[in-house]
C-alpha cells in the first residue's frame, strides 16, 4: 500500500526526470540537486541496516557514487526511488560483507543510555540485531535483495516488485524463502531471545 507522502506530484515527478536527464549527461549541479532530494532516504537505508550512522553515510556516499556513474543507462519506465532503493540495498549487503567487528573507544568509556533495561538485555539485543543483519547478508543473492529491500528499505510486496522488475508472486516466493533460511540460520539464536523475553 503506497502512502500517500510518496506519490509524487505530476509537476514533481517532471522536475525529476529533468533532475536525471541532466544528471545523466554530466550535470553536477542537477546531480547535487538529486542526492539533496533522496540523502536522507538512503542514509535511513544504511542506518537501519548498520545500526551505525558513520557506516550509514560511508554506503549513502557509495550509493550516490553508483548511481551517478549508472544514470546514462537509468529506464524512466521504474520509478526512480524504487531503483534508488535497489542500489542502496545492494550497498548495504556489500558492507554487512566488508565489515568487521569495530569496537569504539568512546562506547567503552560510557556505557549505552539507558531506558530502564537490563544492560545485559540491550546487549543481547545488540548481539540478535548483528546476526540478523549478519545472516541477511549470507542469503543467495536473490532473496538478500528481495528482503534487504523490505526490512531495510521498508518497500511494501508492490515496491518491491517494480524495483526488481518480478511479478508479485514471485515477491512473496523470495520473501518465504528468506524467511525460512533466516530461521533455520538464526534458530538457536531467536529461541534463546524468545527465552530471554518470557
Amino acid at each position: 500500500m503506497a502512502r500517500a507522502e510518496d506519490a509524487p506530484s505530476i509537476e514533481g515527478d517532471a522536475e525529476e526526470r529533468r533532475l536525471i536527464d541532466r544528471s545523466a549527461a554530466g550535470d553536477q549541479e542537477a546531480f547535487r540537486q538529486l542526492v539533496i532530494r533522496y540523502h536522507r532516504l538512503v542514509i535511513n537505508v544504511g542506518f537501519r541496516a548498520l545500526g551505525d550512522l558513520g557506516l550509514a553515510e560511508d554506503v549513502a556516499q557509495d550509493v550516490f557514487v553508483k548511481v551517478y556513474k549508472a544514470l546514462p543507462g537509468y529506464r524512466h519506465d521504474k520509478p526512480f526511488k524504487h531503483w534508488l532503493h535497489r542500489v542502496a540495498a545492494n550497498a548495504v549487503t556489500d558492507a554487512l560483507r566488508r565489515r568487521r567487528p569495530v569496537v569504539s573507544l568512546d562506547g567503552m568509556l560510557q556505557p549505552p543510555a539507558s531506558t530502564g533495561s537490563d544492560p545485559q538485555d540491550v546487549a543481547s539485543r545488540h548481539d540478535l540485531q548483528r546476526a540478523v543483519r549478519h545472516a541477511i547478508a549470507s542469503l543467495p543473492p536473490h532473496y538478500r535483495d528481495t528482503i534487504a529491500l523490505q526490512a531495510f528499505g521498508e518497500l511494501s510486496y508492490d515496491e518491491i516488485a517494480k524495483a526488481l522488475d518480478i511479478p508479485l508472486g514471485t515477491v512473496m516466493s523470495r520473501l518465504n524463502g528468506a524467511k525460512r533460511l533466516l530461521r533455520e540460520r538464526l534458530g538457536d539464536l531467536v529461541r534463546s531471545e524468545e527465552a530471554n523475553t518470557a
